[in-house]
């Protein structure tokens, strides 16, 4: 039973390294093809491919904006979406995997874990070794 158990374990970990590497390759490969369509459709100063049965078409949409700040310039920033009626973005927070990590060291030096602050123990299981 127990060698039934580690090896169902061992399998679902397996599968799981195998599927995120295939998951890996297909965003590659998608960005790469992505770039080449727009890279022909700008040669050909285009916005759009053209429509083909059973494949369809692409088009150059509207390009995404991502933006960040360095931590640095955070308190500049606080003060310009004040003063630009967008305080309503403004959000104190910390990252769960950052608390998290917090709790953990406060917890194993003896420490106090910050106030309102819940935590909660998984349980994990380890796997070493090679084939069984």
């Amino acid at each position: 039973m127990e060698r039934d158990l580690l090896l169902r374990f061992k399998t679902a970990r397996d599968a799981i390294k195998t599927c995120d590497a295939a998951l890996k390759a297909a965003r590659e490969e998608e960005r790469t093809a992505e770039q080449a369509i727009i890279d022909y459709l700008e040669a050909k100063q285009a916005s759009a491919t053209g429509k083909y049965p059973g494949v369809g078409w692409a088009q150059i949409n509207s390009p995404r904006l991502y933006a960040s700040a360095p931590q640095e310039t955070f308190p500049q920033l606080l003060v310009w979406l004040r003063d630009h009626e967008q305080a309503s973005a403004i959000k104190e927070t910390v990252h769960p995997s950052t608390l998290s990590q917090i709790v953990g060291e406060q917890l194993r030096n003896g420490g106090e874990v910050p106030p309102g602050v819940v935590y909660y123990l998984k349980p994990q299981v380890g796997l070493y070794g090679g084939a069984l």
